[in-house]
């Protein structure tokens, strides 16, 4: 049997035909104890091009609009057999089923921030500790606030009232080359994405100095958990 090259995890069977991978081989369905995996066999792993990344998002694409929730692998990851497969799975069942059920529906969009001001308003700093806290409680204080400076964008605060009305989950990724400052991944209800962007774009219209670029929507690979890589 020839190496099995991973597509991506599916939360369920698709009613519809899945079609072929990459190199025209077809696509099989692997149960690995509930979590379904989409794979084809190779003759050997495909390398890094981007032909072939549009290749392999193409097939992602197409599993995505036949089953409710898709997590796609990353680009090279081939098991030997399908007990390999399976073993590589089981080890992360429960998070990837928690994945599965937190992309349910929704799809990806991106949102790459720029800035050329530094006036935005800056996000609450939180709480200090007192001098009398315990080293544990101090750690603990400036470690949450080490998270919240990594996942804030302060640029973005003009517009929380309008992302809330379509955002489930966001992965914020920082940048040091200004003027741009951060991509953000948003998760969303699949068949909004022509609501948001015009609902972003129309709200970045009233921020002087914010600017922002719009895209996809994409399947959701900003969410998917390590364990999948």
């Amino acid at each position: 049997m020839s190496p099995l090259y991973l597509y991506a995890v599916l939360g369920d069977v698709p009613a519809a035909p899945i079609g072929e991978g990459m190199t025209g081989e077809p696509l099989q369905l692997v149960d690995c104890a509930g979590v379904i995996a989409a794979a084809g066999e190779i003759v050997r792993a495909p390398s890094l091009a981007p032909d072939a990344l549009r290749s392999h998002d193409a097939v992602v694409r197409r599993l995505a609009d036949v089953a409710d929730a898709v997590l796609p692998a990353r680009f090279g990851a081939v098991a030997s057999d399908e007990t390999d497969l399976c073993e590589r799975l089981a080890r992360a069942s429960d998070t990837l089923r928690e994945a599965l059920a937190q992309v349910a529906g929704r799809e990806q969009m991106i949102l790459r921030v720029f800035s050329d001001t530094s006036d935005a308003p800056s996000p609450p700093a939180g709480t200090v500790p007192s001098a009398e806290s315990g080293p544990g409680t101090r750690y603990l204080a400036e470690r949450a606030r080490a998270q919240r400076a990594a996942s804030d964008v302060r640029e973005l605060m003009p517009l929380r009232p309008v992302l809330d009305r379509f955002v489930a989950a966001e992965r914020v990724e920082r940048h040091d080359t200004p003027p741009l400052v951060a991509s953000v991944y948003h998760l969303l209800p699949r068949g909004t994405a022509r609501a948001y962007t015009a609902a972003v774009e129309d709200a970045v219209a009233r921020v002087p100095g914010l600017r922002v670029t719009v895209s996809g929507p994409w399947a959701p690979y900003a969410f998917v958990p390590d364990a999948l890589g």
